[in-house]
C-alpha cells in the first residue's frame, strides 16, 4: 500500500485532533523510535523509524476503531517487531551505542562500556530505563506520567526508580572505563540531556 496524504492525515488525527499537537506528537514519537533503534543496535535507526511510521499508517484503517490506549505504545510494538526482523537478518553489534544517555551517538570507550553495563541489567530494567529516556521536552513529561500509570506508582516513585538505575549504570560505566585505564566519567556526562537533575 502506498503512503498517501489521506493516510498521513488520518495518522495525525489519530495522534491528536489538534493538528499542531498531532505534529509535535508525531515528531516526538519518531525521535523516540530512533533512540530505541539505536539502543538496540539497528544500523540505520532513522530508516527503521520511518519504516515503523509507514507500517502503522498502513495498518491504521484496521486498528483505529478497536485500539485502546496511547498510540505511542502501538508504534513501540511495531518497532520491536522490526528489531526482531533486523536481528534475524544480521548479528547485532556488541558495541552499539544506546541513545539513553547521549545526544549524539558516537563510538567511544564510554559508549561501549555503557552498552555492556546495560546488558548486565535484567531485561525488564533495561527496557524500563530505555523507555524512561525515550522522549524529551513536553513529550517526556507526558510519557513519564503514562509510565507511572502503567506501573501503578506515583511519578515521584518512577523518578526514584529511574535514578537508582542510573546510579547503578554510572558506577558500572566508571568501573569499566577505569579497567581500561581511562579517566572516570563524571556522572553528568552520561546522564541524558533530556533528564532534569533532581526532578527525574
Amino acid at each position: 500500500m502506498t503512503i498517501t496524504k489521506d493516510l498521513f492525515d488520518a495518522l495525525l488525527e489519530w495522534l491528536d485532533p489538534d493538528r499542531e499537537k498531532a505534529s509535535e506528537r508525531y515528531k516526538a514519537i519518531h525521535a523516540g523510535l530512533v533512540r530505541m533503534f539505536v539502543s538496540k543496535g539497528v544500523s540505520d535507526a532513522g530508516h527503521a523509524a520511518d519504516e515503523t511510521m509507514d507500517r502503522v499508517m498502513k495498518r491504521l484503517p484496521e486498528i483505529r476503531a478497536s485500539y485502546v490506549g496511547d498510540p505511542a505504545k502501538y508504534f513501540h510494538g511495531v518497532a520491536r517487531n522490526l528489531i526482531l526482523e533486523d536481528r534475524r537478518r544480521k548479528e547485532v553489534p556488541t558495541d552499539c551505542i544506546p541513545d539513553l544517555l547521549t545526544k549524539e551517538p558516537e563510538k567511544s570507550e564510554m559508549s561501549e562500556c555503557l552498552a555492556k553495563c546495560l546488558k548486565l541489567l535484567p531485561t525488564d530494567k533495561q527496557e524500563f530505563i530505555l523507555d524512561y529516556h525515550l522522549y524529551q521536552g513536553r513529550a517526556k513529561v507526558e510519557h513519564h506520567r503514562e509510565m507511572a500509570g502503567e506501573f501503578s506508582i506515583s511519578e515521584g516513585a518512577l523518578r526514584t526508580r529511574a535514578h537508582h538505575l542510573r546510579v547503578i549504570l554510572e558506577k558500572c560505566v566508571d568501573e569499566c572505563i577505569s579497567r581500561h585505564g581511562k579517566t572516570k566519567v563524571a556522572p553528568d556526562a552520561i546522564i541524558s540531556s533530556g533528564g532534569d537533575r533532581g526532578s527525574d
